[in-house]
């Protein structure tokens, strides 16, 4: 295996180009990588180390909401005054995120790029409507995240392309996010979600609501937000559209059908700490 550790974004968007992309692997953080390594996974011919490139760490407030860079740590977003105050959603996924050390090299941009529905991050970032700026050595695009993960472990990422920076607009209205974990530290979820809404003399006048661990990937809970806001009330009819949106799977954290009736539950118990008039 050769490693490379490019100082610079264009020497690193030139390996990315003329190195072959099913044996070339991008490490930033490591912490999802490596362990797969010591569990017996093939090594690749080729791994390019990016945690020196500064272009890709920081966030940024911006006219229109904030950029990250892809290499800012999952620590570095807990510890921002901007992202806890216009994102809290974001901030507290963060919060319930590993532990410290953990945190310490895990980035945005590698939660993201491992694609898994359990991803602690992602169910705020589609809440967000997060878009990612791809970079390589011959163009930019901007893309939804919605669209850049297709699936467990998939992405849409081309040969070439490195996650330079997440974009978030900015948002209205007030947003949480909550974790249920086999034990209170360090847990994959066995369900997330994020949800953010907007209220006007007691009522609700919007509503969105993502769910993770759930699907093979985050999901909105569309059918119910659009049955809450149209005003219906029962809680059985609540739980029955959270199920047309998502397709739990058995795994060793808990089966489908668990975390079918917790996820209910938990939207049903949120919306009505909220005010929303419920009854079964």
């Amino acid at each position: 295996m050769k490693i490379y550790q490019p100082y610079g974004l264009g020497d690193c968007l030139d390996l990315l180009s003329e190195l072959p992309q099913a044996e070339t692997v991008i490490l930033a953080g490591g912490t999802d990588l490596m362990p797969r390594y010591e569990q017996g996974k093939v090594l690749p011919e080729h791994l390019i180390n990016i945690k020196h490139l500064a272009d890709l760490q920081g966030i940024t407030e911006t006219e229109n909401g904030a950029e990250i860079g892809g290499l800012t740590t999952i620590e570095t977003l807990r510890r921002s005054g901007l992202i806890h105050r216009d994102y809290p959603a974001l901030w507290q996924s963060t919060e319930q995120f590993a532990g410290v050390q953990i945190r310490n090299r895990a980035t945005l941009a590698g939660n993201i790029a491992n694609a898994s529905p359990a991803g602690d991050t992602l169910s705020p970032l589609y809440l967000y409507h997060a878009k990612l700026k791809l970079m390589s050595r011959h163009a930019t695009r901007t893309i939804r995240l919605e669209d850049f993960i297709a699936g467990p472990g998939e992405t849409t990422q081309e040969r070439g392309e490195l996650i330079h920076s997440i974009i978030l607009p900015r948002v209205t209205g007030s947003s949480c996010f909550y974790k249920l974990g086999l034990r209170e530290a360090m847990a994959i979820s066995v369900v997330n979600y994020a949800l953010r809404y907007s209220q006007s003399a007691g009522e609700l006048t919007d509503l969105e609501i993502t769910a993770g661990a759930v699907a093979p990937t985050i999901v909105f809970l569309d059918a119910l937000t659009t049955a809450v806001l149209s005003g219906e009330t029962n809680s059985t009819v609540w739980r029955a559209l959270i199920g047309q949106d998502i397709a739990p799977i058995d795994d060793i954290r808990a089966s489908a059908d668990y975390r079918r009736k917790v996820l209910g539950r938990l939207i049903t118990h949120h919306l009505q700490n909220l005010g929303v008039v419920c009854h079964e």
